[in-house]
């Protein structure tokens, strides 16, 4: 193993502004809206901020460097962003406090009349649609793990930036529909959430048993770099594909027994309501 990989810590200006920003005016936010915070009790900061830790390991760490170089760390830091630090930073409902946390002259003049945009509003109402929000998630852990398009993100930075935008992008949307954001909420019931999770565990798993029990490698730039670690290209894909088979299908079932144990507990207390009201009457 090469030591000098420890020390290869990404000073990417998106991520180094970025999160430090996020994390700025999450906190000023917070401030500006005072000790009465229903949506905010002290577990949601530190999710966010958990998140944006997560981030800070999955883009900037030597992790970052590692996934040139081993397919299993490249699939780690997908696993990071997509199954860790966004639905930790939606926990965190960071809508509410990063809006007021910005300077109000910019809120105002600015970040405002952009989002109350005809445009924006009905492009971001399109996107977060559950009927949109599946299949663009989805499809984007699917086509970013075509040979092609992974081959082109591995060794063009650029590429490689669109791809984490990309992978951030259709998560959060489909993390949205299952973690309501306070003070905003999804448009589906939580009972209606339990088969949007479960057709999710579906082709991640099928993705996952494909890259595990492939007879050969899909990713050549891998067999330059992988024997360095003692592994040949097929071996550290195939526990790259256990990664996302077995971790990832676990944060999807416990997402699922979660949701479905909140649509139980939805409709028992629905159905008390019902009977107080009969009662009542």
């Amino acid at each position: 193993m090469n030591g000098s990989l420890w020390l290869a810590w990404n000073a990417d200006v998106a991520a180094m502004v970025g999160i430090p920003l996020a994390a700025v005016l999450y906190a000023r936010g917070l401030r500006t809206l005072g000790p009465r915070r229903p949506h905010h009790p002290p577990w949601r900061p530190v999710a966010f901020y958990a998140g944006l830790a997560v981030v800070f390991a999955a883009l900037v760490s030597p992790l970052d460097a590692l996934s040139s170089e081993l397919f299993v760390a490249h699939m780690g830091q997908h696993m990071l962003l997509i199954f860790v630090a966004v639905p930790a930073i939606q926990l965190g409902a960071p809508v509410l406090p990063i809006l007021r946390g910005i300077p109000r002259p910019v809120r105002r003049g600015v970040v405002a009349p952009a989002l109350r945009h005809r445009v924006v509003r009905g492009g971001l109402r399109f996107f977060f649609r559950p009927l949109i929000a599946w299949p663009l998630f989805t499809a984007t852990l699917a086509l970013w793990h075509y040979p092609f398009a992974y081959e082109a993100a591995l060794n063009n930075e650029a590429v490689h930036v669109v791809e984490h935008l990309a992978f951030a992008a259709g998560a959060y949307v489909w993390w949205w529909n299952v973690i309501d954001p306070m003070p905003l909420r999804s448009s589906l019931s939580y009972l209606a959430r339990v088969p949007f999770v479960f057709i999710t565990i579906v082709p991640a798993f099928v993705l996952g048993a494909f890259l595990a029990f492939s007879p050969e490698p899909w990713y050549p730039s891998y067999e330059a770099t992988a024997p360095a670690y003692g592994l040949t290209a097929l071996e550290d894909q195939q526990i790259g594909g256990l990664v996302m088979w077995v971790p990832g299908s676990f944060v999807l079932a416990a997402t699922l027994l979660l949701t479905l144990a909140y649509a139980i507990r939805s409709e028992q207390q629905a159905q008390l309501k019902r009977e107080r009201q009969e009662l009542g009457a």
